[in-house]
């Protein structure tokens, strides 16, 4: 998110070619973060145990990172005024979370929780009555040069009413986690997603490699596009489907929240696209390039290696698609 409170994921699978009943390629589904997941995988291990193994991690990922436990080690953060000790998942998607603040400019902002919860999408569900004061009021802790990592691996907030999420990234770090986990089963050839961010490799039962479909964000029933998706990650956030609506204004507001000046997002983009290494990366930048400029967002992107973005834009119900140099190199 930037934080981008990122719920929902607007990507929609489409697995092409792709018949699973083979005795060895196996479907394995369930829920997390809210979400629903499935995994399609080559192996010769039990899917029982492949199960239990993945919901392990979401377990793992959800007492370290979730804000609807009140005992996770984000609540604890959160809720104290002195520094806490944070486990090494926490470390990665705080460091991966202070690089790509500074790429971004600040659009990517795990501290800007404080500004969901005002706009009732965070854990309390309650949407609050919005006016300039009170977002003046919340953005006065909103900063990730407000939080350090000490020496000690205690985080460090330099105000206590700092308040941090990251349902904008930890859903992608999962997914990358999922993969290490059946890469040393010796697993090769698989599809993980979880609530739309995905990540492939290797090829499906029919020896080909995996294809899926970004959603069209005007037509909700149809895709815009199916991509070959060859050992990357993707991820897809827009503004179509999740909103809260305040009941005595009636105004509508976005679940992308601008952690540069609080204000919920408005601008002509629909949706954004985002192909990368890891789904951790691309999990982060679907959610913070929504809120900017389209040119300046692909002018960023096209000077970071190994990640390219399909931004999907409106103009009288009309999509004008903008993409990064590479976008149609690596889909095809």
């Amino acid at each position: 998110m930037n934080i981008l409170v990122k719920i929902i994921s607007f990507l929609s699978l489409l697995l092409i070619s792709c018949n699973v009943d083979s005795s060895n390629y196996k479907r394995i589904q369930g829920d997390a973060f809210g979400t629903t997941y499935q995994v399609i995988v080559q192996s010769e291990s039990n899917s029982s145990k492949i199960k239990q193994s993945i919901d392990s991690i979401f377990e793992v990922v959800n007492n370290s990172m979730s804000t609807y436990r009140s005992n996770s080690i984000i609540s604890k953060v959160n809720q104290s005024q002195n520094p806490v000790k944070v486990d090494s998942h926490f470390i990665e998607v705080f460091k991966k979370s202070k690089d790509i603040w500074k790429l971004s400019n600040g659009y990517f902002d795990p501290t800007a929780g404080s500004i969901v919860n005002l706009y009732g999408m965070g854990p309390n569900n309650k949407l609050q009555s919005i006016n300039k004061y009170k977002i003046d009021s919340v953005m006065q802790y909103v900063g990730l040069d407000k939080v350090y990592l000490n020496q000690q691996n205690f985080i460090v907030k330099t105000d206590e009413n700092v308040y941090i999420d990251f349902n904008a990234i930890a859903k992608g770090y999962s997914v990358d986690l999922v993969k290490d986990l059946l890469i040393n089963i010796n697993s090769n050839n698989f599809l993980i997603e979880v609530g739309g961010e995905l990540i492939t490799m290797g090829v499906n039962e029919k020896n080909k490699k995996w294809k899926v479909a970004i959603q069209n964000p005007v037509d909700l029933n149809s895709y815009y596009s199916e991509i070959t998706l060859d050992g990357m990650s993707l991820a897809t956030s827009g503004n179509y489907r999740k909103f809260r609506i305040d009941s005595e204004t009636g105004v509508r507001y976005a679940h992308i929240v601008n952690p540069i000046n609080g204000q919920s997002m408005s601008n002509n983009i629909l949706s954004a696209s985002v192909i990368a290494n890891s789904c951790i990366e691309a999990d982060a930048w679907a959610t913070s390039l929504m809120l900017m400029d389209p040119m300046d967002a692909i002018e960023i992107i096209n000077n970071i290696a190994d990640i390219e973005v399909l931004i999907l834009t409106a103009i009288n119900d009309q999509i004008i698609p903008i993409k990064s140099d590479d976008w149609d190199l690596i889909t095809r």
